[in-house]
């Protein structure tokens, strides 16, 4: 706060070799008592950037330099010594002004014109009315509360914007000087629960909210936030009683974020640090993992606020998006219903499960179990028992799944490599043949007896984002170990193969209401694209220069969940109709 009221003494003292009012800068105030001719300098603000004019008192007027109201303009200055005449001329627009001392009238582009108040020299400079030269160059010139105005393209342009706040919808007055805008802070503060209060005096603003203060001065380029100092871009202002200044800055200080483009501010912050894994609980609400804390949130995306923590991270969200299971430590199994945040424990099994699916019903579910992932179980809810559907001890099975209705599961399995040795103690190894090894696909019929695993596949490629696409058609991205070879989207039925999309560096593939999406790499873009079995016809629904590292399309509304890789780890972004928008930093 010290170096703020310096800042404004400092001005002050430029203004006290002038008997008038700081506020007299418009070249019709009268000093109180001023006889004789006096020059001292005034502080402008000009487009937002604090300037020093030369200004001229004589017989009671305030007149100002032609040749600082020229360079304030990017005007051409001159004087003409043969003909007696100035000349301001500027090229945008095109303006030329002949003025003459004592002549109470000017020259415009040829035309005369009435000056109100008589051009007047001192020295070698000739002062002029700022008020009306400055209308002439095609801007303005205001002055209040200690600064004078100045726009050098067209009036002072006043506007008013809606922007979101917190998910509300909020409007915030402005005005534009030059190319510049400027927004209330008066309206921001509504915005923040903030009071704003302006010294008469001084023109300190100081705007307040809870144990937060911040000041600021119109005379200054600081704005002082509870004793932290935050450089502004551009000068603030007072028109009419009501303090202007940077939004971003003022938003800043206040403990907010802003996202310009999307005329979005969070008064809290954007949630930051890395954020994963989002599922959709309904059409406003996210559930996403975050590593750093090993914890979930529940995300609101209007608000883009955390409703409620919570102390685990690996969730498996119920169907309805009421309820989310997740394994501790220990292998317990947990359900934790996400409304009342109250957690249940389902019986006291402690082996490894993993890959979790909810049945359609929402009262078992299905997993990957045994410590080398060998079995499927399915485990109830009810009563916590559990009940291996498959056990036929191949190991490292992946990537299970339910089909729509509920009868079939599907997973893959890569063989373990033989392994040859040297000796016949079997410790010193030779050689592993990985031959034959290549993942590939197993079906389990549910309704079955005897539910024997039927494989799919036998391609010699690596099967990943398997997903049914109905009950009897599965869809999963074909790859090879190659540098020259990109990947392919395949689908399946009745042991007959379609490819849906050749060679194409895919990044994630979902299956969501019987529409696969696909995220894409091409030379550096991440475009979004759907296939649409009905028609089997593709659609774009956009295109980024980020780095798409997964995601999950809503099944309530055509709205897309992105994680996207930063410099401080993943954020999570939507894709809305054609437009991305940032839930956490």
């Amino acid at each position: 706060m010290k170096q703020i009221i310096a800042g404004t003494v400092m001005a002050t003292a430029l203004l006290a070799a002038s008997p008038s009012s700081w506020t007299a800068l418009d070249g019709h105030a009268y000093a109180a008592a001023e006889k004789n001719t006096a020059a001292s300098h005034y502080i402008v603000n000009v487009n937002g950037k604090l300037m020093t004019i030369r200004s001229l008192h004589r017989s009671g007027t305030v007149l100002l330099a032609g040749s600082d109201m020229a360079k304030l303009f990017s005007a051409d200055y001159r004087y003409d010594q043969k003909h007696q005449y100035y000349e301001i001329r500027r090229t945008s627009p095109n303006v030329r002004i002949v003025l003459q001392t004592g002549k109470k009238a000017a020259l415009v582009n040829g035309k005369s014109v009435s000056l109100s108040v008589v051009p007047q020299r001192f020295g070698q400079e000739l002062y002029v009315d700022a008020k009306q030269i400055a209308a002439l160059l095609g801007g303005q010139w205001k002055a209040e509360a200690g600064v004078a105005i100045v726009s050098t393209s067209g009036s002072f342009h006043p506007f008013r914007e809606t922007w979101q706040v917190n998910g509300s919808t909020a409007t915030i007055h402005g005005l534009v000087l030059g190319q510049t805008s400027f927004y209330s802070v008066n309206d921001v503060a509504v915005a923040f629960g903030a009071t704003v209060h302006v010294d008469k005096k001084t023109s300190m603003v100081k705007v307040e909210k809870g144990n937060r203060t911040i000041l600021f001065h119109p005379f200054s380029y600081v704005l002082n936030a509870g004793g932290k100092k935050i450089s502004l871009p551009t000068a603030p202002f007072i028109q009419n009683g009501v303090p202007y200044i940077n939004l971003s800055a003022l938003v800043y200080a206040l403990g907010g974020e802003i996202e310009k483009e999307d005329r979005f501010i969070a008064t809290s912050g954007f949630i930051k640090g890395t954020s994963i894994n989002p599922q959709w609980i309904d059409q406003n609400t996210l559930l996403i993992s975050r590593p750093d804390e090993a914890s979930s949130l529940l995300l609101d995306i209007r608000s883009r606020t955390a409703i409620r923590s919570i102390n685990e991270m690996d969730l498996t969200l119920s169907p309805d998006g009421k309820k989310a299971a997740y394994v501790d430590e220990n292998g317990h199994l947990f359900i934790i219903d996400l409304s009342s945040n109250v957690v249940k424990q389902i019986g006291d099994d402690d082996e490894v499960k993993t890959d979790f699916v909810w049945s359609n019903d929402g009262r078992s579910l299905y997993c990957i179990y045994g410590s080398n992932n060998e079995a499927i179980a399915v485990v109830s809810l009810e009563t916590g028992s559990i009940n291996k559907l498959i056990d036929d001890k191949v190991k490292y099975k992946t990537d299970l799944r339910l089909s729509p209705d509920g009868t079939k599961l599907l997973y893959t399995v890569a063989n373990e490599g033989k392994t040859n040795y040297t000796d016949d103690q079997k410790t010193d190894v030779d050689s592993i043949d990985t031959s034959g090894t290549d993942p590939q696909l197993f079906l389990v019929d549910l309704s079955s007896a005897n539910k024997q695993p039927t494989p799919l596949t036998s391609s010699p490629d690596n099967k990943v984002n398997s997903a049914f696409l109905s009950n009897s058609e599965i869809v999963y991205v074909s790859a090879i170990d190659s540098e020259t070879a990109r990947p392919s989207l395949k689908r399946t039925r009745n042991g007959n193969e379609q490819t849906l999309l050749a060679d194409q560096n895919i990044i994630d593939a979902v299956v969501v209401k019987n529409r696969i999406y696909v995220a894409i790499e091409t030379n550096g873009i991440y475009t979004i694209r759907i296939f649409d079995p009905s028609t089997s016809s593709w659609t774009t629904m956009g295109s980024t220069k980020n780095e798409i590292t997964s995601i999950a399309p809503s099944p309530y509304d055509n709205q897309i969940a992105v994680t996207i890789a930063t410099e401080n780890g993943e954020k999570i972004s939507i894709l809305r109709n054609g437009r991305w928008i940032d839930m956490t930093k």
